[in-house]
């Protein structure tokens, strides 16, 4: 299985906020104390797939 590497999204403070807010609601919802992570995308090298 190949291991990927993600790198954690540089994101200005207000986004950081949005996220945040995003958390609690998504966790009061479900009930559950939920983490959300934010990644930056990559794009497919040549003859890849994600």
């Amino acid at each position: 299985m190949e291991e990927k590497t993600y790198t954690a999204a540089d994101l200005s403070e207000q986004l950081v906020h949005e996220i945040k807010s995003f958390e609690k609601s998504l966790s009061g919802q479900a009930n559950k104390n939920l983490v959300v992570i934010a990644y930056e995308k990559e794009e497919p090298t040549k003859g890849g797939t994600y």
